[in-house]
């Protein structure tokens, strides 16, 4: 699906607030709302907007910690591993990456304990190192603008 400038400015102006009307942002952008509604539908269809979320301040429930985990295993483990990180409350987002270590895994944790227990579990089956996050200072919104057009 072809993204043209109205396009990126609905997507910017949905990851900033979700839940400003479609109304308000056509006003801005200028299309009519019938117009919004069509232009959001098509890029649902087309699985560039995958979803709408809340952003949960994690600390205000409780959840003072966070650590990112990673973990070496074999690829027999591979599919072990994302049963569990599936079954794990605590496991927030999980990438499978190249390098030394083939999963990030970051995960809440409200105590100290809940770490050692997650850390225990997940290396039932490889090598895990852990880091705790001191602060996420940078937290960024998809660029439109910068994203390449599939190839045809």
């Amino acid at each position: 699906m072809p993204i043209d400038k109205k396009d990126r400015l609905i997507l910017e102006a949905l990851q900033t607030d979700a839940r400003q009307s479609l109304a308000a942002i056509g006003k801005r952008i200028g299309l009519s709302q019938p117009a919004m509604s069509e232009r959001v539908r098509k890029l649902e269809d087309a699985g560039v907007i995958e979803g709408y979320g809340a952003r949960v301040n994690l600390r205000a429930l409780g959840v003072g910690l966070e650590a990112i985990i990673r973990i070496d295993t074999t690829h027999a483990g591979i599919a072990r591993y994302l049963a569990l990180f599936e079954a794990m409350p605590e496991v927030l987002t999980v990438d499978r990456v190249t390098g030394a270590d083939c999963f990030f895994v970051r995960c809440a944790i409200a105590e100290p304990t809940d770490l050692e227990r997650v850390v225990d579990a997940l290396a039932v089956d490889g090598a895990v190192t852990t880091s705790l996050v001191l602060s996420s200072p940078v937290r960024k919104q998809v660029t439109v603008g910068a994203a390449k057009p599939p190839r045809k």
